[in-house]
């Protein structure tokens, strides 16, 4: 039998991306050997490269006894440099977390979640206050400034997307990876972790009814939804740690100010920008977000974000978010981006 082979996109477009993940998911036969073609020389981008390592490594692992062998890959340096390779489970460049990062960009790199709960506990913190300082550290590492607006923004956004996947998905390990593009003052940030997903998370609310993982994407960047704050949970005035289920909804708007924001999860993709919302078929157990800030289009972080936050607490009490089918948040989204 001839081996087979596995196309990996040159450029990471984002619905390439993710059909090559609903490929090698849904690849049910059998052979001796499996090609993955990388395609010499091309565009590598920190979504790209959990995603499609995640996918390949899983397709590894459920073919024990087929041989996977990567071809074409030699051009790729950044990405062997970034751990790419090594992710997906070869033995080229440098393995996840080596590369100590520079000006531009956060290697890929591997967390244990315990890691971040032993450190509070060894500390005596809220592990929200150890991913808080982590967060900053890492922001400061990535643009090679200790303090100012996109500091303020990207530590913003770091301490969401690890918040969420510490509080809601059950996941022992999570990845991440960042660029940044000192000339255009562009960041992308990806997360990927195998936990339980966003359908699974939002179900732990009561008052949440939830049919298909597109109506629990709908949800989750609904302000004030969460699968652990209800009205039947208590609020602790003197936790400012506790969910509030606003971080990927404020997360999501910062980027309708200036970037892209994509959340996959289960069989459904959702991806926002600016005037733009479309869905994606997707394979993932667990859940993958990435997102693309600019600077330059967000020049006041802190005005916005109190707007964005102020708007949000207006529309969870409007709506009552306790009780909030998901069709409705559906309409609420599609109403601030428009439906591809």
């Amino acid at each position: 039998m001839k081996p087979i082979p596995f196309l990996i996109p040159k450029n990471h477009i984002l619905e390439d991306i993710i059909s090559l993940g609903n490929m090698l998911a849904c690849h049910s036969e059998t052979a001796e050997e499996y090609i993955f073609d990388f395609q010499g020389k091309g565009l590598d981008t920190p979504f790209g490269m959990i995603y499609i390592a995640h996918a390949i490594r899983e397709f590894i692992k459920s073919h024990p006894n087929s041989k996977c062998t990567p071809i074409r890959y030699q051009d790729r340096g950044y990405a062997a440099h970034m751990g790419y390779f090594q992710a997906c489970g070869f033995e080229i460049g440098n393995p996840p977390g080596e590369a100590h990062g520079s000006e531009t960009y956060l290697p890929i790199t591997v967390l244990q979640t315990r890691e971040l709960r032993e450190q509070a506990k060894l500390e005596s913190q809220h592990v929200g206050d150890i991913i808080e300082s982590r967060s900053s550290q890492l922001a400061c590492l990535l643009t090679q400034q200790q303090d100012g607006p996109l500091v303020e923004l990207l530590t913003y956004a770091l301490r969401e997307m690890i918040r969420n996947v510490i509080e809601h998905s059950g996941s022992e390990t999570f990845v991440y990876c960042a660029q940044y593009h000192p000339r255009t003052k562009q960041a992308e940030i990806a997360i990927l972790d195998t936990g339980m997903g966003i359908w699974a998370s939002l179900e732990k609310n009561p008052y949440l009814k939830i049919k298909s993982h597109r109506e629990a994407l709908n949800l989750a960047l609904m302000p004030g939804v969460s699968g652990k704050m209800h009205k039947d949970v208590k609020k602790d005035p003197y936790d400012a740690w506790q969910n509030s289920g606003y971080g990927l909804y404020a997360v999501s708007r910062l980027c309708g100010h200036g970037g892209k924001f994509s959340l996959i999860s289960g069989d459904t993709g959702l991806s926002l920008k600016p005037e733009s919302k479309s869905y994606h078929e997707a394979s993932l157990q667990g859940t993958a977000l990435r997102i693309i800030l600019s600077s330059k289009e967000i020049p006041n972080l802190q005005v916005t974000l109190s707007r964005v936050i102020k708007e949000g607490s207006r529309l969870a009490k409007e709506l009552q978010m306790g009780n909030t089918e998901a069709n409705v948040a559906s309409q609420m989204l599609s109403s601030e981006f428009r439906k591809e």
